[in-house]
């Protein structure tokens, strides 16, 4: 298999930090090949192998110890070369960062032949979740160290997901598609073996803290409940799927409640939107509404209970009517110290406490409310499995229906009948009752409103957690001058003119806005109090400056648009050809990646480390702005559009000046007013005489 990957065209790669970089080779880069590549995937299992026996751990544990965990665990080997290069190969595929002890005591007691999982990894500095956009690789495939598993939408990017590890791949746990995925989370499962894929039909990945870690690994056609002990988590851990309901919050401040009366008896079914129990709050006696359907297992707080804390489990409700018996010994002291009141075996997480209005105040409104929008959680409205299949077959769209279930507000069945029911009428009423002045019956005629609602993609919804982060955590101020860009104008015309005249042609041409980057960052050298970060404790200096150029995605070709700021690094050191050649090659890679819309070409270290950052708009027309602080960064500068004013010169005449206005946001925890200002003047004076910028 290896020797068909001969005479393969090098890759060439920026090495990604690991824990084990030193400061003198964290910036190198090294040329991988396949073959290399895989060469370095087995080198790590002989050291694993040999770390493993070093501590008297079984071969088949040694054989699956993957890289990370041979060098953080067993390294001395972190320091030299070899560390280092397997080191980073391994942060590229975050496959496991368990220990070779724990890997071995969490698979040496499963019947799965041996295996490794494969988790969510971390692909950029930032990513805390990320999106599974599609998978490379089908069940039963072949995965070499270097293939390409599938493609993660994070925060910042869509990247390719590359294995370090050789296997054929068992099970797909996460689909295309999934949203949301947390780092760290199993997505997949690796075996060694081709005729073990089968055994992983039926696998599930074991609970992360449970006991029963190591049972959850056991496949369902061997599984069988174990007896009911005195053991409260071997209790819980043993019942058949069921959701625990706690005592809801039914009023804004309610925080306690009694129990006046269960409406529903031990064995009884229940369908979603049926009365469970009556419960009396701190203001009123009401009405407790179940979710979801099933039948009432247990109930474990009696009626007439007083002052029952929110959220104590109160009832159990399982799925299958067989399943009643299994609940009957079960007591609320028994979940409460299992800590896992719901079974792996139960998808469900339990239900949250409802918290529907009280009946008199549904009863005072229904048609307005039933029009409100819902709120979305994550591009989706929440609603009840019930409430969705209801839905379906009557067409209501669920984003029209305010709910009124738990969660803030849920949609529940009867709130989906209610709108079907409500919802002609009040659209009769709209139509006829015009606003004040309007003709009906003829081109003034009432014309709903029309709108789409747009899916916020991973990337909007991480721009707007940052920014919304920086204006309510950063105390921004702004300062705004005008520069006069004449010479500057001057001075670059006559540069791309000679470039014309080279063998770089066109393409050696150089902007204005490389002009701009050049200046902002010996402006950071000369006040580097604006070249700096908040760290809480400190004030941090940056020393050199990294200067982050925003893009925007809809510019580039991408049709939902964005925001991406690549980061030249030391600015300072460099000329304006070769900032021009650094922005040129990240707008290119910023492009839809193979005519694909969302995918770049960026790598996520490339859009780190910024120290600064400029905004452009000045192509678009636009005057004057303010851009919002990107932290840890302290500024960010916004420059608008050129323009052309009259300005009286020194012999009393007058003249055609061109202006250009910036704007420089500041964080006043770490940048002054007078130091803002200083940074200003600076800039001004290298824009206005820019010569100074090729000393």
């Amino acid at each position: 298999r290896r020797n068909t990957r001969k005479n393969t065209k090098p890759i060439e790669r920026q090495a990604p930090s690991s824990p084990f970089s030193a400061p003198a080779c964290g910036g190198a880069s090294h040329t991988w090949t396949p073959d290399r590549r895989m060469a370095m995937a087995s080198a790590a299992r002989l050291l694993a192998r040999a770390a493993s026996e070093a501590l008297g751990l079984p071969s088949a544990a040694a054989r699956w110890t993957t890289t990370r965990t041979a060098l953080t665990t067993h390294h001395p080997l972190g320091s030299s070369s070899l560390g280092l290069l397997l080191a980073r190969e391994a942060r590229l595929a975050q496959a496991t960062t368990t220990a070779a002890a724990a890997a071995f005591s969490s698979s040496s007691g499963s019947s799965y032949p041996p295996h490794i999982t494969l988790d969510m990894p971390s692909l950029s500095p930032t990513m805390s979740q990320g999106n599974i956009s599609e998978w490379k690789k089908k069940e039963g495939d072949q995965v070499a160290a270097g293939d390409v598993l599938c493609e993660v939408e994070t925060d910042k990017a869509t990247i390719e997901w590359e294995s370090v590890e050789e296997g054929y791949l068992a099970r797909i746990l996460l689909q295309d598609g999934a949203k949301e995925v947390p780092v760290g989370t199993v997505v997949a499962v690796l075996c060694e073996e081709a005729e073990d894929v089968g055994k992983f039909e039926s696998y599930a990945p074991p609970e992360v803290g449970s006991a029963a870690s190591q049972e959850a690994e056991v496949p369902s056609s061997s599984a069988e409940a174990p007896a009911a002990t005195d053991d409260a988590p071997a209790m819980s851990l043993s019942l058949p799927p069921h959701t625990v309901l706690g005592m809801p919050s039914l009023s804004p401040t309610m925080t306690q409640g009694s129990l006046s009366s269960w409406t529903k008896k031990e064995g009884d079914a229940i369908d979603a939107g049926e009365i469970l129990a009556e419960v009396e709050t701190d203001k009123a006696t009401i009405e407790w509404e179940a979710v979801d359907g099933g039948f009432l297992a247990k109930i474990l707080v009696a009626e007439g209970t007083s002052d029952i804390e929110i959220g104590k489990p109160v009832a159990i409700v399982c799925e299958e009517e067989e399943d009643l018996k299994a609940f009957k010994d079960v007591t609320a002291e028994m979940l409460e110290g299992s800590g896992a009141p719901n079974t792996a075996a139960a998808a469900a997480t339990p239900s949250p406490p409802p918290t529907m209005p009280a009946p008199e105040e549904k009863k005072a409104a229904p048609a307005a409310a039933s029009f409100a929008p819902a709120t979305k959680v994550g591009g989706r409205v929440p609603a009840s499995p019930l409430a969705r299949s209801i839905a379906s077959e009557t067409g209501v769209d669920l984003s029209l229906v305010v709910g009124t279930g738990p969660g803030g507000g849920r949609v529940i069945a009867a709130d989906v009948r209610e709108y079907a029911e409500s919802a002609p009428a009040l659209q009769q009423q709209q139509h006829s009752a015009a606003a004040p002045g309007v003709r009906m019956g003829d081109e003034y005629d009432y014309v709903s409103d029309v709108y789409e609602d747009v899916e916020v993609s991973q990337m909007r919804g991480v721009i707007a957690q940052r920014l919304l982060e920086s204006k309510q955590t950063i105390p921004h101020y702004y300062l705004t001058i005008d520069c006069e860009v004449g010479d500057l104008m001057r001075l670059r015309s006559s540069v791309n003119a000679s470039v014309e005249e080279s063998a770089a042609g066109k393409a050696g041409k150089v902007s204005l806005n490389d002009f701009i980057v050049k200046a902002s960052a010996l402006a950071c050298k000369d006040v580097p109090e604006c070249n700096a970060e908040w760290r809480d404790d400190a004030i941090r200096l940056h020393k050199n400056v990294h200067v982050g150029v925003a893009m925007d995605l809809g510019s580039l070709g991408h049709s939902q648009g964005g925001l991406v700021v690549p980061v030249v690094r030391n600015v300072q050191l460099k000329g304006v050809s070769a900032i021009s050649k650094a922005v040129k090659d990240y707008a290119s890679r910023a492009r839809p990646a193979g005519g694909v819309d969302g995918k770049m070409r960026l790598a996520p270290e490339e859009m780190a480390g910024g120290t600064f950052t400029i905004s452009n708009l000045g192509m678009m027309g636009v005057k004057q702005f303010a851009a919002i602080v990107n932290p840890p960064q302290s500024c960010i500068l916004a420059v608008g559009a050129v323009r052309s004013e009259v300005k009286k010169d020194e012999g009393g005449g007058y003249r055609d000046a061109k202006v250009m206005s910036v704007t420089l946001s500041c964080d006043h925890r770490v940048v002054d007013g007078a130091v803002g200002s200083k940074w200003l003047q600076r800039f001004k004076e290298l824009v206005e005489n820019p010569l100074q910028m090729l000393i």
